[in-house]
């Protein structure tokens, strides 16, 4: 896929001398940078921590709630969860 960028100048200047520097490519950099920055890059160290919810007590919303649950959970490492 390619994604045009446009930098200002002083951003071009920059990541151009950075990448002859190293030498890579722009591109490369630009890919790293891109990587790097992700929200999934920047939490990843708080993916797992928190707890699942408590099922809903309206008997409708639970149904739905389990089927969710059981999809997510479907093919995942998690399946020893047991659905209430």
């Amino acid at each position: 896929m390619t994604l045009p960028v446009k930098p200002s100048p002083d951003e071009a200047h920059s990541l151009g001398k950075t990448a002859r520097r190293l030498g890579r490519s722009k591109s490369d950099l630009a890919r790293q940078t891109v990587h790097e920055h992700s929200p999934y890059s920047i939490g990843y160290n708080l993916f797992g921590m928190g707890e699942l919810s408590d099922a809903p007590t309206d008997p409708l919303k639970k149904q739905i709630w389990e089927k969710l649950l059981v999809k997510r959970l479907n093919g995942s490492p998690l399946t020893q969860i047991q659905v209430p």
